[in-house]
C-alpha cells in the first residue's frame, strides 16, 4: 500500500490505539483533531488522550471549539488523501469531508444501519442484543451513514460491561485498519446490509440510570453493564440512593416484594426483583466510594446494619 497523508479525529483514550496503528503502518499523519480541554471545578485542565498523546509524540493537534471558516481552511490547506475519524465528537462540515482525496473514514462501533448514534454500545446492551460489531464507513454529511466499507461481528459475553466490549471492538477494529485503508483507497464497499433495520443509540442522559426492582433481573443487570463507567445505574434500596457498578442475577420464582433483602453475607447481597434476584458485587452509596459487597458486610456503616436488620422472612 502507498503511504497516504491521513488527517486523525478522535478524542478518548480507546481512539489512540487507532492513531497509534495509522503511525505504525507508515502513513503520514499529518495533523491530529481532538476535543478542547475541560476544566474540573478545582481548576485543573484535563486534555482528552488523543490531546495528550499528540503531546508526548509531538504531533500537530487542533482543537477546535466548532469549524468555523479559518479552521476549515487551515485543515484543507493540508492537502490530505484520507480522513480516519473514531469517536471524535462532532460532525465533520462537507467541505473538509469532499476535500480529501479518497473521502474520511470513520470505525463506528454497531453493526450499521443499527444503532447509529453516540451510545451503540451502552444501547445494544439496555436492549439484551446477542451480538454487536463494529463498522468502518466512508462518511457523508448525515449521522453515521455512508458506504459501509468492513465489518465484523462480535458476541456479547455475559461477563462483558460497556468498557470492555469498547476494548474488545477497538482491538479487533485496530488489526484490521490496513484492510479498511486498501478497500476506501480502491473504492471497494459492501453492499448494504438490508436485513438490517435502521435504528439509533440516543447520546445517554443521567436520567437513564435510574431503574426500579419491579423490572426483570435480566433487564436491571443489562442496564448496570451498559452503564458502569457513566452514569451508573441506581436505584433506591431502603430509603437509600445507591449506585450499582457490577452485579449477577439468579432467575428464580418467588413471592416476596420486589426491593427487599433476600440474603446478605460476606459472600452475597441479594435483593429482590422480577423474575428473581439481583446479586450486587460492586456498589457506591451517596458520597462515598466504590466498595465491594464484602467490604459493606465488614464495613461498621449503619446501611449495614439496616440491610441485616430488613432480611426478607421466606
Amino acid at each position: 500500500m502507498n503511504k497516504l497523508k491521513i488527517i486523525f479525529f478522535g478524542s478518548p483514550y480507546y481512539s489512540v490505539p487507532l492513531l497509534e496503528k495509522t503511525i505504525e503502518l507508515g502513513h503520514e499523519v499529518s495533523l491530529v483533531v481532538s476535543q478542547g480541554t475541560t476544566k474540573t471545578r478545582r481548576g485543573k485542565i484535563i486534555k482528552t488522550s488523543v490531546h495528550q498523546y499528540c503531546e508526548d509524540k509531538n504531533i500537530n493537534c487542533l482543537l477546535p471549539t466548532q469549524f468555523t471558516d479559518s479552521i476549515n481552511k487551515e485543515i484543507m490547506s493540508l492537502k490530505y488523501d484520507l480522513g480516519i475519524i473514531y469517536a471524535y465528537g462532532k460532525l465533520v462540515p462537507k467541505d473538509i469531508i469532499e476535500h480529501s482525496n479518497f473521502g474520511i473514514m470513520n470505525l463506528h462501533c454497531s453493526l450499521l444501519p443499527s444503532y447509529r448514534g453516540a451510545a451503540p454500545i451502552q444501547h445494544a446492551l439496555i436492549n439484551g442484543e446477542d451480538y454487536t460489531g463494529y463498522t468502518y464507513f466512508r462518511i457523508n454529511e448525515l449521522l453515521d451513514e455512508g458506504d459501509i466499507i468492513l465489518q465484523e461481528k462480535y458476541k456479547i459475553l455475559q461477563s462483558d460491561n460497556c468498557l470492555s466490549i469498547q476494548d474488545s471492538l477497538t482491538a479487533l477494529a485496530v488489526s484490521n485498519l490496513s484492510v479498511a485503508i486498501s478497500r476506501i483507497v480502491d473504492g471497494k464497499f459492501l453492499d448494504g446490509n438490508h436485513s438490517e433495520k435502521v435504528s439509533y443509540a440516543n447520546k445517554i442522559q443521567k436520567k437513564d440510570s435510574i431503574f426500579d426492582w419491579d423490572r426483570d433481573v435480566v433487564s436491571i443487570c443489562n442496564r448496570i453493564r451498559a452503564l458502569s463507567t457513566w452514569p451508573i445505574a441506581r436505584a433506591n434500596l431502603l430509603g437509600e440512593d445507591i449506585k450499582i457498578i457490577e452485579a449477577n442475577y439468579v432467575q428464580q420464582d418467588h413471592d416476596i416484594t420486589f426491593g427487599k433483602i433476600k440474603a446478605f453475607s460476606k459472600d452475597e447481597l441479594l435483593v429482590t426483583a422480577k423474575g428473581g434476584y439481583i446479586s450486587i458485587n460492586k456498589l457506591q452509596l451517596e458520597g462515598k466510594k466504590i466498595i465491594t459487597n464484602r467490604d459493606l458486610f465488614n464495613s461498621n456503616s449503619e446501611f449495614k446494619d439496616k440491610l441485616l436488620n430488613n432480611l426478607a422472612q421466606n
